[in-house]
């Protein structure tokens, strides 16, 4: 679903990654800062319980995973070590953003979750290695499991009591798309 908006959301990177080309950036480094805001997040997130120091450091991990392509793009320096970094910091970030919600939701489902969401780029990264196009295929990928992961820190600063169901959801909706990208790949695989 995000994926279909990256188009648009170039408007607004395309320029702050040139800013940042300009002052000698490079992707791999945006992604390494990514990933150590994450740490960050998780570990302030984990201590202090701040939510609202978490949403900011989870948002500019985000933005900078969200540039770094981009970056290494308009400086002529993407290429596969960038890629790989990119993919595996994106998996460790994702364990990181979700495992402190076991200080408010189901450890145990938390758990369940964070195996998901790691789940779900696999299930790409194999269909894509058998020549199978996955991107943009089921209801949550890496994008909308942020979103929610910020939504649901939000509810819990204001409507805490809603939260729970909204975490339910995202384990739902998670299921679910695994279910597609199983579906996707075996339909289009010789039986």
């Amino acid at each position: 679903m995000i994926t279909r908006l990256r188009k648009e959301s170039k408007r607004i990177l395309t320029p702050l990654a040139l800013g940042l080309a300009k002052f000698g950036l490079t992707g791999n480094a945006l992604t390494t800062v990514g990933l150590l805001l994450s740490i960050a997040y998780f570990v302030l997130f984990y201590f202090t319980r701040d939510i609202l120091i978490a949403l900011i450091l989870m948002i500019l991990s985000s933005l900078s995973d969200a540039l770094d392509g981009e970056v290494a793009r308009i400086t002529h320096k993407a290429g596969s070590r960038g890629a790989f970094l990119d993919s595996s910091f994106d998996r460790l970030e994702d364990a990181l953003f979700i495992s402190p919600l076991s200080l408010y939701f189901s450890p145990i489902l938390v758990a369940l979750l964070v195996g998901i969401s790691l789940t779900i780029p696999y299930l790409r990264a194999k269909a894509e290695s058998l020549g199978i196009r996955a991107e943009g295929r089921g209801i949550i990928e890496r994008g909308e499991r942020l979103i929610f992961v910020v939504i649901l820190l939000l509810m819990l600063i204001i409507i805490p009591y809603l939260a729970q169901y909204m975490f339910y959801i995202f384990i739902i909706l998670s299921i679910v798309t695994v279910i597609q990208r199983f579906q996707l790949v075996l339909s289009a695989l010789p039986k």
